[in-house]
């Protein structure tokens, strides 16, 4: 009975303190407790950054008024054999882990294209009898892109034919269609809302082709190296022939098929494409009866026609032109073949 009171006297943990002199003396011991801590961070700190051990060193350096308080860690030592083992070598080659040293020879390209190394074909007369030779030495593409820059021409000259004028009707340019087929409920049926839904007959198509643009870019440069690759590379297919004015007195079809037989070609069976210079009316009248047979000019050769071809005739004028245009001289301004809509349809 007689500790009641004194508990009841006693203040409970962590009250206030009832007067000033009380409460002045606790904050004056938090005070010193906080600047005790404050001293014991700063005393370790030093310790630690002064600490010496094996292959470890570390120091801080003294503040400087530009650049305020800067930590400088001088690491001696390295953290493992491997680590030293990289460190040695990379002093030796200089070069980082995993980079491997470049080759010793000279680096040789100097562009983006070659000269191809000339290859001998035989002139024939209009009877096929070869009356001498003539060499070809086109500016081709390096062998580790001529295929793609071959196959990028190509995909040119295919996309410019390309018309794209496919169009289709969606559900909203379909003529009809404004008035709810039936009623939404109670038919039995599913909810339609239109009689021109892609999901009946005479509605609209889901997602149907609109006109469009198939063209491609590509440079002028590349479309003429990619040209002069093409040919460079069908040089064993290549026919020089002399000059054909005046061999076809009348246009005939019998005379042309002759004349590419005795070439060594068979027009019957084979794809030709025939390069003429200038304007050969016979002979053109006389070519354009045999389906096999593609007769064109050197300023407007077709990548197509050149691919596609198992056998090039070449007249020796238009040779020469040829020459002049894909060879490593080429004159300011000469002519570039050009693959358009209009001429690929021609």
């Amino acid at each position: 009975t007689s500790s009641a009171p004194m508990l009841a006297a006693t203040p409970a943990y962590g009250a206030l303190p009832s007067s000033p002199e009380e409460r002045k003396s606790r904050k004056s011991s938090t005070l010193v407790m906080v600047l005790c801590a404050a001293a014991c961070g700063v005393v370790i700190g030093l310790s630690a950054a002064h600490f010496q051990s094996d292959g470890l060193s570390l120091s801080v350096r003294a503040p400087t008024a530009q650049m305020g308080v800067t930590r400088q860690m001088n690491v001696a030592g390295f953290a493992s054999r491997q680590q030293k083992e990289a460190i040695e070598k990379f002093k030796e080659s200089g070069l980082r882990p995993g980079v491997k040293p470049k080759s010793p020879e000279p680096e040789t390209r100097t562009g983006r294209s070659v000269v191809a190394d000339s290859v001998n074909i035989d002139v024939k007369d209009f009877d096929g009898n070869v009356v001498g030779t003539d060499s070809m030495a086109l500016k081709v593409a390096r062998p580790e892109t001529a295929k793609g820059l071959v196959h990028r021409y190509l995909r040119y000259a295919r996309n410019a034919i390309r018309a794209g004028t496919a169009s289709t009707l969606t559900r909203g340019e379909v003529r009809g269609g404004g008035k709810k087929p039936y009623r939404q409920k109670k038919t039995g049926n599913a909810r339609q809302g239109s009689k021109r839904t892609p999901l009946r007959p005479g509605g609209g198509v889901i997602f149907g082709p609109k006109p469009r643009d198939f063209s491609v870019d590509m440079n002028q440069k590349e479309r003429r190296i990619a040209m002069a690759t093409a040919l460079q590379s069908a040089s064993e297919d290549v026919i020089v022939i002399e000059d054909l004015a005046g061999k076809f007195e009348s246009p005939k079809t019998k005379d042309m098929a002759n004349f590419l037989s005795r070439l060594g070609t068979k027009p019957s069976e084979e794809k030709v494409l025939l390069v003429v210079e200038g304007q050969k009316r016979n002979a053109l009248l006389s070519a354009r009866n045999i389906d096999r047979l593609r007769i064109n000019k050197p300023t407007s050769l077709k990548i197509i026609d050149v691919l596609g071809a198992d056998k090039i005739v070449i007249e020796k004028g238009a040779f020469d032109t040829m020459k002049s245009i894909f060879g490593p001289q080429q004159q300011q301004g000469s002519a570039e073949p050009e693959v358009a809509a209009a001429e690929a349809a021609a």
